[in-house]
């Protein structure tokens, strides 16, 4: 009896470890097939970017896409020809106003600096004459999908700056309709395949006077529609707004901004990101910037 039970001990013991011996020779070999997967998928030109290009759409070939998407379920976005709703300002800085007679919108500070909370929230830019309203960094696609967003604040409004406690005008007039160019963007693969492919908007407001004076901005926004992603690719875009300035006068202060572009397609494999830049001005002009 006593043999016996030694006996079962022992070939459990073996048995053991031969399953243990067994596992770690599988998981090894699993992972060797992983790294030779991963290897093999390296060099493969399903996932190799090898070609990338930005074409600006014509007003024909925007159109055909323009109407394709009012024709489905996504429509197609417009902006209100309106500036962006001003932030709320609390009864008591209503009645008594800065307590401390200083000038909200001079102590932001001269040149481009980011404007101080509370009260102007909502600012996201100073300089000389000009002030930045919306939000610095608006996200366009998130994993390969379209951003939309109904905020006021997501587009960018490049209006006067003034010694009032609303940083927002409200009596601003000429507003031109929006205006809109389209790029399209696409990356081709070793096969010569189109993997990724969208289009973003970039659209805008120009020509808004005060007082019968200046040129100023108001809606610009980046938007993404036709969003083309092949299996094992991803794709991420935002907008930002890098810098706002004056290009006309003291007198007749004609506002400008700089929009940045960022987008980036990945797999397991590798990841690229490209930057586009964007000039804007209150006279309508828009330039891509090398």
């Amino acid at each position: 009896m006593k043999t016996s039970n030694l006996t079962k001990v022992v070939l459990s013991v073996a048995l053991a470890v031969q399953l243990v011996s067994a596992d770690a020779f599988a998981g090894s070999k699993f992972k060797e097939v992983l790294l030779t997967n991963k290897k093999e998928s390296i060099s493969d030109p399903y996932f190799q970017i090898k070609v990338s290009k930005v074409k600006e759409l014509t007003e024909e070939e925007a159109m055909e896409f323009i109407n394709e998407a009012s024709e489905g379920t996504n429509k197609a976005i417009t902006i209100p020809n309106i500036p962006p709703k001003p932030p709320e300002v609390s009864e008591g800085t209503k009645e008594g106003g800065n307590k401390s007679g200083t000038n909200l919108v001079a102590a932001a500070g001269g040149g481009q600096t980011p404007a101080p909370s509370g009260f102007f929230d909502g600012v996201i830019m100073v300089v000389d004459k000009l002030i930045a309203i919306g939000q610095k960094i608006i996200p366009t696609i998130e994993k390969g999908k379209a951003v939309v967003t109904n905020n006021p604040m997501s587009a960018v409004s490049v209006l006067p700056r003034l010694d009032t406690k609303d940083p927002v005008v409200h009596d601003m007039g000429d507003w031109s309709l929006p205006m809109t160019k389209h790029y399209k963007i696409t990356y081709a693969n070793g096969f010569g395949s189109e993997v990724v492919s969208f289009v973003y908007s970039i659209s805008y407001q120009y020509g808004g006077t005060y007082g019968g004076q200046g040129k100023y901005l108001t809606g610009i926004r980046a938007s993404a529609r036709n969003i083309t992603i092949s299996w094992g690719f991803d794709l991420d875009a935002s907008s930002q707004l890098i810098q706002i300035s004056n290009v006309g006068t003291a007198q007749n202060v004609v506002a400008g901004a700089t929009i940045e572009i960022s987008y980036t397609v990945k797999n397991f494999t590798r990841q690229i990101t490209t930057n586009e830049s964007f000039f804007v001005a209150g006279d309508g002009r828009l330039f891509k910037l090398d």
